[in-house]
């Protein structure tokens, strides 16, 4: 009876303790370390590689008239070309 307690007590405090102490320190450092990549630098926007809002307007009032009348389909072209001569 007393070696079931003792058992019981061994697997209740095992069960407590975390399993991945190792994973968990850690946890979040990739996505951190990813978001700071992503990110440019003040200086980066102080220069010829600056962000053209003129352009980005521009790009995107195109791709919103994109959805307003559909492209016409191309048309076939009828006819036979090559580089044969037609002389007998």
């Amino acid at each position: 009876m007393r070696a079931c307690i003792l058992l019981l007590g061994i697997l209740a405090a095992a069960g407590c303790t975390p399993v991945t102490p190792a994973l968990d320190s850690r946890f979040g450092v990739s996505v951190r370390t990813l978001m700071a990549q992503q990110a440019r630098p003040a200086q980066a926007y102080a220069g010829s590689d600056a962000f053209d809002a003129a352009a980005a307007h521009g790009a995107m009032s195109q791709y919103r008239q994109s959805f307003q009348a559909p492209a016409r389909a191309p048309q076939p072209q009828l006819g036979a070309t090559g580089g044969g001569s037609a002389a007998n």
